[in-house]
């Protein structure tokens, strides 16, 4: 226990509790997370068209220079979703070290504050897109080697000796490598004049003197950030037509200055209140708190075991405070903390947007990730200021820090529960459809992902499918029609289905579609609907009268399996339900009725049955082909029981029979039988 008490009182336990902190935040649910919205154009790249095609969509992607990033990535990390999701926890947590090593290099005398600004900074609650482990990964690239610069460039200054230039060499090609790599921190970039300040002032005493070695200090990072900027505006070029994060405030300056201004201090005033305040205000909605819900019930453990650790730790780490001028270290944090928040969000304020102003707050967190640098400074300072009893401080950063972890948790599970959504249907698409023609579109009446998006989902089809030489046109493309096209009769007489993509696009037609029900949220499997489920009560009336376009023949003959990628999806589950149901409807349509039965048997034997009694209708088809009769009158009625409505479709499953199977007395018998229960005179 000395032990263990003696390393928690010295600093340099802090890695080890910044560690702990992005573990408990980010690192429990690893397990169960994926790829999501932006991770999936890199997987469809890297996957199907080989890692150096990550060129050509970084292009496109207006990041040319962030390809080698990329293809490094994936030839370590394969198309692993945990492997990445491993790789940029740890890139977060290489991050907060590096936070905290300049804190601690510029501030040698507030060590216990370096150590509590890099806690609050590890998990600042803003930035909700750590699960887009593979797109995510030019973030904290260029967030951790901005820090190492600054690292760097503060050695180089405190160092009277000539490695002062190798410092000063290595932190330039750092600046170097996250400006062209991404243009997310450039505008942090500016801060460095406000670091090389609070240095100087405390080893100069001539203004004049300060300002001349400012300026040669300071001028070999602005060279770099010049050069940069001229890159960027004049000389690159997106790819023809493409048009993508151009600079349009940054043109409005010379010739409407005060509009482009104005828009530049209302952004700065918005953006900066929202990254020092949203994240707070979800982390503590009390209607997230449902005590019933086992998430919830595991959500407040980790969080009372992270009040808990944090309290031991803050009260045990550097006990004996040094005399410090506290008025100096305020004043020169806060000035740092508003310089970053004001510059922070100048790359995305340039190109005329903002956090406020996105219409998805989800997507435009990512604007924020710079300003965590004066947001967490900013947040310590506060509580430093208004409470100066230490326990009590203490406890109440703790408590800030357990309402961060608790942001992250609830955060990360809407995308834990997208992956599962994704593996379902990845596998059950699959399942009924191993082949299916190019040119096909896939539609819903509506997003069926969270944290996805049309052309994600589209990508993550592709990807699953495994399909080779399509060149720049993906064989398939995924439509929510209430979002492309809200129209249905325009859909049912043929309208163009087109999407373009980075350098993909899909030119298709709705004559051309597989129309898709998924919602396992109701214990449902996947239902890929045809006409003849125009009177299924159990989806909306567009999806019915949308039923009559799907065209299940675009499916190809089931004897030519496709494998879905276990390298991403894990090994599939072949005894559950949906397997055997997906299979079933498969066999009903290229008529293999004898494998209907067995299918059945072998579900009987797994001890599985549907949810729905929609499910059971393949199944009593198929029994009905091989002459059990017995069978179909009992799975009828206990699918009509099942499930309310289903008679309209249980009723045509009927006639389908009287039409399709061999005449007979028991045959005429049960039919009759159940049409008379099912009362379909007066449901057809």
């Amino acid at each position: 226990m000395n032990k263990v008490r003696s390393f928690l009182q010295n600093e340099s336990s802090a890695p080890a509790a910044f560690l702990a902190l992005c573990i408990l935040s980010f690192g429990l649910l690893i397990p169960n997370l994926g790829f999501y919205m932006d991770d999936w154009p890199y997987v469809f790249y890297a996957k199907l068209k080989g890692i150096e095609s990550l060129r050509e969509m970084l292009t496109y992607d207006s990041r040319p220079n962030a390809a080698w990033l990329y293809m490094l990535g994936f030839r370590l990390l394969g198309f692993n979703p945990a492997a990445w999701h491993i790789a940029a926890l740890l890139m977060r947590f290489a991050t907060v070290v590096t936070f905290w090593l300049f804190l601690r290099l510029v501030w040698r005398e507030q060590r216990r504050e370096a150590v509590i600004v890099s806690l609050l900074f590890a998990v600042f609650p803003f930035f909700m897109l750590q699960p887009f482990a593979v797109g995510s990964t030019h973030h904290w690239f260029g967030f951790l080697a901005f820090n190492t610069s600054l690292i760097l460039m503060a050695l180089a200054f405190q160092d009277p000796t000539p490695r002062k230039w190798l410092y000063t060499g290595l932190a330039l090609v750092l600046a170097a490598a996250h400006l062209f790599t991404s243009e997310y921190f450039a505008g942090l970039e500016l801060i460095r004049v406000v670091v090389l300040w609070i240095l100087l002032s405390r080893a100069e005493a001539g203004a004049s003197k300060k300002l001349t070695r400012l300026f040669l200090n300071w001028l070999p990072y602005l060279l770099v950030l010049g050069a940069f900027f001229y890159w960027r505006v004049a000389v690159y070029q997106n790819p023809e037509g493409v048009t993508r994060n151009e600079p349009v405030i940054l043109t409005q300056l010379p010739s409407e200055p005060f509009k482009a201004i104005g828009f530049l201090l209302t952004a700065f005033i918005t953006d900066a209140v929202s990254v020092l305040t949203i994240g707070w205000g979800r982390a503590t909605d009390a209607s997230l708190l449902d005590f019933s819900s086992p998430f919830v019930q595991f959500k407040i453990f980790v969080c009372a075991v992270g009040f808990a650790l944090a309290v031991i730790y803050l009260r045990a780490l550097l006990p004996h405070p040094r005399e410090t001028d506290e008025k100096r270290w305020r004043r020169e944090t806060a000035t740092l903390a508003l310089a970053a928040l004001m510059t922070g969000g100048l790359p995305i304020w340039f190109i005329g947007r903002s956090i406020v102003e996105s219409k998805n707050l989800l997507s435009a967190s990512r604007f924020g990730i710079p300003a965590m640098f004066g947001a967490a400074l900013l947040t310590f300072l506060f509580a430093d200021y208004f409470i100066s009893d230490r326990s009590k401080k203490n406890i109440f950063l703790a408590f800030l820090l357990a309402l961060a972890i608790n942001f992250h948790l609830d955060n990360t599970r809407e995308f834990q529960y997208s992956w599962e959504k994704q593996e379902r249907f990845a596998q059950q698409l699959l399942w009924r459809a191993p082949q299916i023609e190019p040119g096909t579109s896939i539609l819903t009446d509506q997003e069926i992902m969270g944290m996805m998006g049309e052309y994600a989902v589209s990508f993550s089809i592709n990807t699953s499918y495994q399909v080779r030489d399509f060149g720049n046109t993906p064989p398939y493309w995924y439509f929510p029609f209430y979002y492309t096209n809200p129209n249905v009769d325009d859909l049912l007489a043929g309208a163009p289905l087109e999407y373009a993509k980075l350098s993909m696009t899909f030119n298709g037609n709705s004559s051309r579609m597989l129309l898709v029900d998924f919602n396992p949220e109701m214990k449902r499997c996947l239902w890929v609907l045809q006409p003849q489920d125009a009177n299924l009560r159990l989806v909306s009336d567009d999806v019915r009268k949308m039923a009559a376009a799907s065209d299940i023949s675009l499916i190809r003959s089931p004897g030519l399996e496709a494998g879905i990628p276990e390298e991403i999806y894990g090994k599939q589950n072949t005894r559950q339900w949906c397997y055997f149901f997906q299979k079933a409807d498969l066999a009903r349509q290229f008529g293999e009725w004898e494998r209907i039965t067995q299918l059945w048997e072998e579900a009987q034997a797994a001890g599985e049955r549907p949810d729905n009694g929609f499910e059971y209708i393949p199944f009593i088809e198929g029994f009905g082909h091989t002459g059990d009769w017995e069978q179909v009158r009992e799975m009828t009625k206990f699918a009509k029981r099942v499930t309310s409505g289903l008679e309209p479709s249980l009723c045509s499953a009927m006639d389908r029979l009287a039409e399709s199977t061999p005449e007979s007395q028991e045959r005429n018998e049960t039919i009759q039988s159940l049409k008379e229960d099912l009362n379909c005179s007066s449901t057809q």
